[in-house]
């Protein structure tokens, strides 16, 4: 079966959450912590607003996993200096330590994928990069009607051809 981009990548996501639900399953965090907890680790102290873009999740949804967190003792808040309205949040020692007690099942986990690509990594991630700008532009379009990004006007179609071919998506 042909798949178009968005079935495509809806299946590498779900196959993705898989392979880490497996690696990480007797790890201190589920794949879905692992990935804010990364970037906390990486990135030190942010904006939830900045960390929920990073991750192209609602605000909304960040906040459920930062007020988990800070309840499990693994987030610090801190007024932001560049402002003194928002704040930035932040790992403790402790959230810092259940994140590199994942390392090792994300670490095999990665590994095993790597050695399954068949193309470079750069080339991979560059093509990731451009389809995940090309969304995020697509969701922010100003032609938004009925809550639906509406293209920019564009010429008629031909008439599909013949075979009774559903459309990719």
């Amino acid at each position: 079966m042909q798949r178009g981009p968005f079935l495509l990548a809806f299946a590498i996501g779900q196959q993705l959450r898989a392979l880490l639900a497996r690696a990480l399953a007797e790890a201190p965090l589920t794949s879905d912590e692992f990935a804010v907890y990364s970037v906390l680790f990486l990135t030190g102290p942010t904006t939830p607003t900045r960390l929920a873009g990073d991750l192209g999740m609602p605000p909304s949804t960040m906040s459920h996993y930062l007020r988990r967190m800070s309840e499990r003792g693994h987030l610090d808040r801190r007024t932001n200096p560049d402002d003194g309205r928002s704040s930035l949040v932040v790992l403790t020692a402790d959230g810092r330590a259940a994140t590199e007690a994942c390392f090792p099942a994300f670490g095999a986990a990665i590994t095993s994928f790597r050695a399954n690509l068949s193309m470079p990594e750069a080339d991979l991630l560059a093509a990731l990069t451009t389809m995940s700008e090309a969304i995020a532009a697509a969701t922010s379009a100003d032609h938004e009607v009925g809550g639906l990004v509406q293209p920019t006007p564009s010429p008629p179609l031909p008439p599909p051809a013949t075979g009774g071919e559903a459309p990719r998506s």
